[in-house]
C-alpha cells in the first residue's frame, strides 16, 4: 500500500484492483476493491486493516481489468522483462487483440532489420515534442464538469476494453493535463471513442510531412494489376508513450483518473510519428520486390501476378507480425482481387475505372434525397454534406466542379447562427440534383494514352497558341479587351481547343501556360474568388468533358513561353540559335551531330535538318515528331514549350544519342525526366548574351540575363 498527503487528502494506493468513490456515508470494502482511491480522510485515521470502514457515498465499482497501475503494466514496469511482455503480447495477437504499446517488446526485431534510431526512441516510448510546457492541474478532485467523460453504460464499456488491453491505466501523479473523452456512432451498433487533445494540441509543436494521398494512388496502379490491402487493428495504440509524458494524456471518468499508456487518436503529432513508422515498413517491403503504398495503417499491396501476390501477402503479413504489428483480418482484403476498396474509393484495375464503394453511394444517395426533399440547411449541415461530396468529387466526373455553386450557395449563411437553417438557392438545388444523377459514374484509373502538347498566351491586342504543331492566333474585340487578363489567358485555352477539338478528342492534353491562376482553375475544376473564371472554366470543362479531352496543367515561366507570347501578339516566331562560338566546342567534346531536329536554314548547326516550315524546300523532312528518331547523333534544340514532347518521343527511339538543348528551370516537370536520361553531366552555356541570339529579331532573347541554358548528352529509347 502507497499512502501520500496532499492538502488534506490521504492518497491511497492498492494494486490490486480498482473502485471510484465518492465521499459520503459509511461502507465497508473489501482490502482488494480500494486500488486507486481518493478519500478524505481525517488526520488522526488509525492505519488500515486488511479489511477497513471508510466514509464514502454511492460507490461506483469497475470490474477489475487486471492491470490498474502503469507499474503494472508488462510494457511499462521494468520489473518485468522483455520476455514476459513479448508473451503478453504474442498471446494477445493470437486472439487478435491489441495490446497497448506493444511494440516495445519488439525493439530488438526492428534493431536487427536497421531501423534508425529515431524510430527505435519511437518505440521505446514516444515523447511529445512541446513548444511550451502545458499548464498543469491537481488530479485530485473536484473535476470541473467540462474535464470530466460523461457516464454512460456505453463508456463503461469502452474504458473496461482500453483498461483490458492496457491502452489506459490508472494514473499516480498528483498533478497532469486533463482532456474529456466523448462517443460518436459508427457503422453497426458500436461507438467510436474520441478523445479531444484540442486544448493540449495548442501546446504542440508540428512538424509538415507528406502522406499519399488519391491523386498518387492511378500513377502506381498498372492495368490488369491484383490488389491486397492489409489494415492494422487500433494503429495508433501500437505505440508506446514515454512514462514520464502520460500525464498529459489524462481523462477522468467516474471520479478516477487514467492516462494513455500509448499514442491517442486526436493528437496533432501522432500521425507524423506513425507515418515514419509505416513508411519505413513499407520500405522494407519494397527492398524485398514487393509493389506497396501505405497511408498511416492502410497497406496497398499490387502485383500483375494473382499467385506472386498472394505469396507477397504472406511476406507482408510474416514482416508485419515479426515486428509487433496487430493486423485487423476482418478489414483487409488478404485475397488477391482486381476491384478493391482502399482509402474510401473503389479502384479497378480491369476496367482502369475509380469510383465510389457502393455503400458509400447509398449513404450519399440518402443524404442527397433528403435535401431535395426538404430544401433547407444551416451553417452546419452545409458543412458536413460539402465536406461529404468534396471527398466523393475524386470518384465522380467533373465532380469538384458542382460543387462550387455549392460552397457559394453557402457563404451566404450566418456565422453567427450556425444552427438557424435558410432557403437553400435554386442553383445549389441544382447541382445537388447533378449529384444524385451521377453518383454512380467513375472517372478513369488514368487518362487516355495518346498525349498531345498545346502552350497558349494571350495578351491586350490578342491571344495565340500552339497546339499539337499548329499555330493559331486571334484578336480581342472592343469589348474583350477590357476583360481582366486572367479571364482573357482563361478564354484563349478554350478557344485554343474548340479550333482543334477534333484533333485533340479522346487524347490527354499537356496544356502548359505561364498564368498560375488560370493552371490553377484548371486543376481544381473552379474557384470561389472570380465568378467570371468560374463561368469560363465552367465552359471550357465541358468542352472537354464532350470531347474526352484530359487536360494536364502546368506552369511555364513566361520567358520560356515564347512561342505563344509571339502568336498573342502578332509578331515573329522567336528561332533561337546557338552560335559557333559554343558549339565548336560541344561537337570536339561529344561529337558532331548527323541532323538539327528543329531548324531552319538559317538556324541549322549542320547540313542536315528537319524544319517545322512546310514550304522549306532544303529541309530534309518537316516536323521532327512525324518520324521516330533513329540517328546515332542529333542535335535538338526545340522551343522550350517542345521539350515534354522531345522527351515523350524518345520513347519510341531504338537508341542512338542526343543534344538537348533546354533552359535550367528547377521546377519544371519535365527537369526530373531529362535528368534521368542523361548520361553525363550537362554543359552550361556560359554568358548566354554572348552566344544566344533570337533570328527573328537579330538579339539576345528577352530577360536573356536571368537564362541558364544546359547541353545535355542523353540516350534514346
Amino acid at each position: 500500500m502507497k499512502m501520500r498527503w496532499r492538502n488534506g487528502l490521504l492518497l491511497i494506493l492498492l494494486p490490486q484492483s480498482l473502485v471510484a468513490v465518492r465521499l459520503g456515508s459509511v461502507h465497508s470494502l473489501p482490502w482488494q476493491m480500494m486500488e486507486g482511491i481518493l478519500v478524505n480522510v481525517p488526520w488522526r485515521l488509525p492505519l488500515l486493516s486488511p479489511f477497513v470502514s471508510i466514509e464514502v457515498q454511492n460507490p461506483v465499482l469497475l470490474p477489475n481489468p487486471g492491470v490498474s497501475d502503469p507499474s503494472t503494466s508488462p510494457l511499462a514496469s521494468p520489473t518485468v522483462g522483455v520476455e514476459t511482455s513479448r508473451r503478453r503480447v504474442l498471446s494477445d495477437e493470437r486472439k487478435g487483440v491489441t495490446t497497448g504499446g506493444q511494440l516495445a517488446a519488439f525493439l530488438r526485431e526492428w534493431e536487427q532489420l536497421g531501423a534508425p534510431p529515431q524510430l527505435c526512441s519511437i518505440i521505446q516510448g514516444y515523447s511529445i515534442p512541446f513548444t511550451k510546457s502545458p499548464p498543469l492541474r491537481s488530479l485530485l478532485p473536484p473535476f470541473p464538469p467540462a474535464l470530466t467523460t460523461a457516464p454512460s453504460l456505453e463508456m463503461d464499456a469502452v474504458i473496461q476494453s482500453l483498461l483490458s488491453q492496457c491502452i489506459i491505466s490508472v494514473a499516480s501523479d498528483l498533478t497532469g493535463f486533463v482532456s474529456p473523452m466523448f462517443l460518436v456512432p459508427r457503422e453497426g451498433d458500436s461507438a467510436r471513442p474520441i478523445f479531444n487533445l484540442k486544448r493540449l494540441n495548442e501546446f504542440l509543436s508540428t512538424k509538415k510531412f507528406r502522406l499519399i494521398n488519391h491523386q498518387r494512388i492511378p500513377s502506381f496502379l498498372q492495368k490488369g494489376d491484383f490488389l491486397a490491402s492489409l489494415d492494422l487493428s487500433q494503429a495508433y495504440c501500437h505505440v508506446p508513450v514515454d512514462p514520464k509524458h502520460r500525464r498529459f494524456l489524462c481523462l477522468v471518468y467516474r471520479n478516477v483518473v487514467y492516462h494513455w499508456t500509448c499514442l491517442p487518436f486526436g493528437l496533432a503529432t501522432a500521425p507524423q510519428a506513425f507515418a515514419q513508422l509505416s513508411n519505413w515498413v513499407a520500405s522494407l517491403l519494397r527492398a524485398r520486390g514487393i509493389r506497396c503504398l501505405v497511408y498511416l495503417d492502410d497497406f496497398l499491396l499490387a502485383h500483375q501476378d494473382r499467385v506472386a501476390l498472394q505469396s507477397q501477402v504472406k511476406i507482408a503479413l510474416d514482416l508485419l507480425a515479426l515486428l509487433g504489428w496487430q493486423v485487423n483480418f476482418r478489414k483487409s482484403q488478404l485475397l488477391p482481387v482486381q476491384n478493391l476498396s482502399y482509402l474510401g474509393i473503389a479502384w479497378d484495375t480491369l476496367l482502369c475505372q475509380i469510383s465510389l464503394p457502393e455503400q458509400k453511394v447509398s449513404d450519399l444517395s440518402s443524404r442527397l434525397r433528403l435535401i431535395l426533399d426538404r430544401p433547407l440547411w444551416c451553417l452546419k449541415s452545409a458543412q458536413i454534406i460539402l465536406g461529404v461530396l468534396n471527398f466523393a468529387s475524386f470518384a465522380v466526373p467533373l465532380g469538384r466542379l458542382h460543387l462550387r455553386r455549392i460552397q457559394l450557395a453557402s457563404h451566404t449563411l450566418p456565422r453567427r447562427f450556425p444552427r438557424r437553417e435558410l432557403s437553400i438557392c435554386p442553383q445549389a438545388i441544382s447541382e445537388f440534383r447533378w449529384w444524385s444523377l451521377n453518383l454512380r459514374s467513375s472517372v478513369p484509373l488514368h487518362p487516355p494514352t495518346p498525349r498531345l502538347f498545346m502552350s497558349t498566351d494571350a495578351s491586350d491586342e490578342g491571344w495565340g497558341a500552339e497546339v499539337a504543331g499548329l499555330y493559331v492566333r486571334g484578336v480581342w474585340s472592343a469589348l474583350q479587351r477590357k476583360w481582366h487578363i486572367n479571364l482573357k489567358e482563361l478564354v484563349t485555352v478554350r478557344v485554343a481547343i474548340s479550333c482543334n477539338q477534333d484533333r485533340l478528342a479522346n487524347h490527354s492534353v499537356v496544356l502548359q501556360s505561364d498564368n498560375k491562376t488560370v493552371i490553377a482553375y484548371i486543376r481544381n475544376q473552379g474557384g470561389l474568388r472570380s465568378l467570371p473564371l468560374l463561368r469560363e472554366t465552367e465552359n471550357l470543362l465541358q468542352l472537354t468533358s464532350v470531347r474526352n479531352i484530359h487536360l494536364i496543367p502546368f506552369f511555364i515561366p513566361g520567358r520560356l513561353n515564347s512561342v505563344a507570347d509571339s502568336l498573342s501578339r502578332n509578331s515573329s516566331i522567336p528561332e533561337w540559335h546557338l552560335l559557333t562560338s559554343v558549339t565548336d566546342q560541344v561537337f570536339l567534346r561529344w561529337g558532331i551531330p548527323e541532323i538539327d531536329l528543329f531548324a531552319s536554314l538559317q538556324s541549322r548547326v549542320v547540313q542536315r535538318y528537319a524544319s517545322r516550315d512546310p514550304l522549306d524546300p532544303h529541309a530534309e523532312f518537316v516536323d521532327a515528331f512525324s518520324k521516330v528518331w533513329n540517328f546515332s547523333l542529333a542535335w535538338v534544340f526545340p522551343p522550350p514549350p517542345l521539350i515534354p514532347q522531345v522527351l515523350q518521343h524518345l520513347n519510341l527511339s531504338s537508341g542512338g544519342l542526343f543534344l538537348i538543348v533546354a533552359p535550367r528551370w528547377e521546377r519544371v516537370f519535365w527537369r526530373a525526366d531529362l535528368k534521368s536520361r542523361a548520361i553525363a553531366p550537362p554543359w552550361v552555356v556560359q554568358d548566354p548574351r554572348s552566344h544566344l541570339i533570337d533570328l527573328s529579331t537579330q538579339l539576345p532573347p528577352p530577360q536573356v540575363d536571368d537564362l541558364v541554358l544546359e547541353i545535355w548528352r542523353i540516350r534514346g529509347g
